[in-house]
């Protein structure tokens, strides 16, 4: 039986990583601010993991929108405290700086074929989630993770709107999790695998996608079958590629919306029209 969820909560992080000072696919960590500015401009309850550096910039950044920080809770976890940090980082060293690995590379520039510490990150996003639920800072029933730079439109768009609507979270079937996808169906046998992880072919995006909070812990669970299994068998991929595999082993868990990239924020707006699977 479906439920109506009445308190979602958005989940985001922001992390130095070195991105500033990569050769390839670099990026500011003063423009991921400007990028999470419009984030902290909804009047919405969010949860910000982050570490100590970016405390004092988020908090007066977030402040001109919520005053007392009633709908604002901040987590202090510096990089080598986070779950996927502790378990996985090694192990993605290891293999991603083999040369086993980097024969296999088609592309390997991309953040996600060469840097360990990305792959940490992107891959603790359904943990941080699992951090928010148990700790039900605002007794939330819904988790929905934002990328810190998901929302990239002028910041009138986002100021003090109340961001996502229930009612469009509620047209979604609350029994499952809900990705944003640039296809409806797809399917990825298991010869395929290492292929689609080490391509650049993508059809779930990780920068944003909702969890009813009574499911994290098997997303959770599924997410690290998928991880420990690419890690066995000495390949890896982003986030993404790490959903897709997971949404193929059993879709009945999950339902996907159609979208192109960054249309989040429309789709799960009060006035727009959603298309489910």
């Amino acid at each position: 039986m479906e439920m109506d969820i009445n308190s979602p909560v958005i989940v985001t992080a922001l992390y130095n990583i070195g991105r500033d000072e990569w050769d390839k696919f670099t990026q500011s960590y003063d423009g991921y601010l400007q990028w999470l500015y419009r984030t902290l401009s909804l009047d919405s309850n969010i949860i910000i993991y982050t570490q100590e550096r970016f405390k004092d910039q988020i908090l007066d950044y977030r402040s001109k929108y919520d005053n007392n920080l009633e709908k604002t809770h901040i987590v202090i976890q510096e990089l080598e405290d986070i779950y996927c940090y502790k378990k996985y980082n090694q192990p993605l060293e290891d293999l991603m700086y083999s040369d086993e690995f980097k024969k296999k590379l088609s592309f390997p520039d991309v953040p996600e074929a060469s840097r360990p510490l990305y792959n940490v990150i992107m891959f603790n996003k359904v943990f941080w989630l699992r951090h928010a639920v148990e700790n039900n800072i605002f007794n939330n029933d819904m988790v929905l993770w934002l990328d810190a730079g998901g929302l990239r439109d002028n910041i009138e768009k986002y100021e003090n709107v109340n961001w996502p609507s229930l009612e469009q979270i509620n047209k979604q079937d609350t029994n499952r999790v809900t990705f944003f996808s640039h296809k409806l169906d797809f399917t990825i046998t298991d010869e395929e695998r290492e292929y689609i992880s080490l391509s650049q072919i993508r059809a779930i995006q990780g920068t944003a996608f909702l969890v009813p909070s009574h499911l994290i812990y098997n997303l959770c669970d599924e997410v690290e079958i998928t991880i420990n299994n690419s890690l066995r068998d000495k390949y890896i991929g982003s986030d993404e590629k790490i959903f897709d595999i997971t949404y193929v082993r059993d879709k009945s868990k999950y339902s996907l919306i159609e979208s192109d990239w960054r249309e989040y924020f429309e789709r799960l707006h009060c006035h727009s029209e959603s298309s489910i699977q």
